[in-house]
């Protein structure tokens, strides 16, 4: 099958899609207006379509699936991987804010498509807005600081800029006042997402760890549903992350070896490496222990992905095996829905 826009669906995507819409009353859906049908038939698009879901997603950027690397490929698997499809009936906001995670997930894997760092909306007349809805005019603020702002009107959004230095690890927090549920976004030099957050510091209030990769401006989006007042604070954080979230700072570990690990914070990943032998199998696992259900993946030299898992062990564990095409490191990275800890065990399989 071929949809309007030239993409291909296969037989087995299609027996899939008509196996998941059997209960899904697409016309009373359109007639309704359902926000639970529409969230349903979503869900059943993620789940079956694979790369072609992606390929939809990518329509209106002017960038073909096609055309993409490897590693862009995987990256963007990766992020449609750990979506729960099969979760898209139940809350409309939880599954928007998901499906809102994978499209800003785009942005990583494909910096390309790129943020200019302007708000689209801009102020009603008369109102006078406290922060500039754009990075080229923002507030800037001091880290250790709590700052005030107020979003007036149905699509404001906040923009700060601070100081960041390479190697420090921040904690953006933004509490909330009149403003229920605000949304925070941290931006680099040239506007391309760090991170985002809206509900992880609990009752609505978002709050996200970043860890400097260079020193220079970052600029921080505040946004929200509906509007009121709210309080950023930026602060170098006293949590002591046990490994590191980037490849560059991985901890070693023999194969064979068992190592213990936590994620701390929600988005939190913690990065191993080993040295994989020409020809040899290896089995890749991690055992829950806090943390209830974890991810893993593995990745090149390059950093590149080459394989994921997240429920083939027992229960909720990821369970991976890896025949090496060549000598040299290669990189584990453990994340996971939730936070806890873990047992990591890399060994010949």
């Amino acid at each position: 099958m071929q949809t309007e826009t030239g993409i291909m669906i296969g037989a087995e995507e299609t027996a899939c899609l008509r196996e998941s819409m059997a209960g899904i009353d697409v016309i009373g859906m359109v007639e309704s207006s359902d926000d639970l049908g529409a969230i349903a038939l979503l869900g059943a698009f993620g789940r079956c379509l694979g790369d072609a879901f992606i390929s939809l997603m990518l329509v209106d950027s002017g960038v073909e699936f096609e055309d993409l690397s490897d590693g862009e490929k995987a990256c963007l698997r990766e992020r449609q991987a750990g979506v729960d499809w099969d979760g898209f009936t139940g809350d409309p906001e939880a599954s928007f804010e998901a499906f809102l995670e994978l499209s800003f997930g785009m942005f990583e894997c494909l910096p390309e498509l790129g943020f200019d760092g302007v708000s689209s909306v801009e102020a009603p007349a008369g109102v006078d807005d406290d922060h500039a809805n754009s990075s080229a005019d923002a507030t800037a603020t001091r880290v250790g600081e709590a700052t005030g702002g107020s979003l007036e009107y149905d699509g404001d959004v906040d923009f700060f800029v601070f100081d960041a230095v390479e190697g420090d690890f921040y904690e953006l927090s933004v509490a909330p006042g009149t403003l229920e549920d605000p949304t925070v976004a941290l931006y680099g030099v040239e506007g391309w997402q760090l991170n985002y957050d809206d509900d992880s510091g609990g009752s609505w209030a978002p709050l996200l760890y970043w860890s400097a990769d260079g020193t220079g401006p970052r600029y921080v989006e505040v946004g929200g549903y509906g509007t009121g007042s709210y309080t950023l604070t930026i602060a170098v954080s006293d949590l002591e992350d046990d490994h590191a979230d980037s490849s560059e700072g991985a901890t070693a570990i023999e194969v064979g070896e068992a190592v213990q690990g936590t994620l701390h914070y929600d988005d939190d990943v913690d990065y191993f490496v080993f040295d994989a032998v020409w020809g040899e199998r290896y089995e890749l696992n991690v055992e829950p222990g806090t943390l209830e259900d974890p991810t893993l993946a593995l990745y090149d030299a390059d950093v590149w992905q080459l394989d994921y898992d997240d429920d083939s062990g027992d229960g909720l564990a990821p369970l991976l095996f890896w025949f090496a095409d060549g000598s040299g490191p290669l990189y584990v990275v453990v994340g996971g829905y939730g936070i806890g800890s873990y047992t990591l065990t890399v060994a010949r399989g």
